[in-house]
């Protein structure tokens, strides 16, 4: 496991402290882990998988796929679908279109 969060954090080109800072963890904890002096708790483990956007079995040398494709990712990549469409439709927004619509965003959120 500590070659795999290594190899990860070095694949990102993020720095011991940065990956500290992006999962709320301690540097020190992390260099423990890396070293294989300590083993992260799941909740640690958890907060990797997201930063570096695998599965935690990935994380724990579970398996050798990076990414598990569950009911939740199939929603998931529905989602991106949808995603997509819509930065497409705001794409061909002219600029004063554009205004109005970040206008019209913020009025609703209680922004503007």
């Amino acid at each position: 496991m500590k070659t795999r969060i290594k190899q990860l954090r070095m694949e990102k080109h993020y720095t011991q402290e940065y990956l500290a800072i992006k999962i709320g963890a301690n540097q020190t904890a992390l260099s423990r882990i890396e070293c294989g002096l300590s083993t992260p708790d799941a909740d640690l483990i958890v907060r990797l998988s997201n930063a570096f956007h695998v599965s935690a079995d990935y994380i724990l040398c579970l398996t050798d796929q990076r990414v598990s494709y569950g009911k939740t990712e199939e929603k998931n990549i529905g989602s991106n679908c949808r995603y997509q469409t819509q930065i497409t439709l705001l794409q061909k927004l002219n600029p004063v279109q554009r205004i109005r619509l970040q206008h019209f965003l913020e009025s609703i959120s209680g922004l503007y």
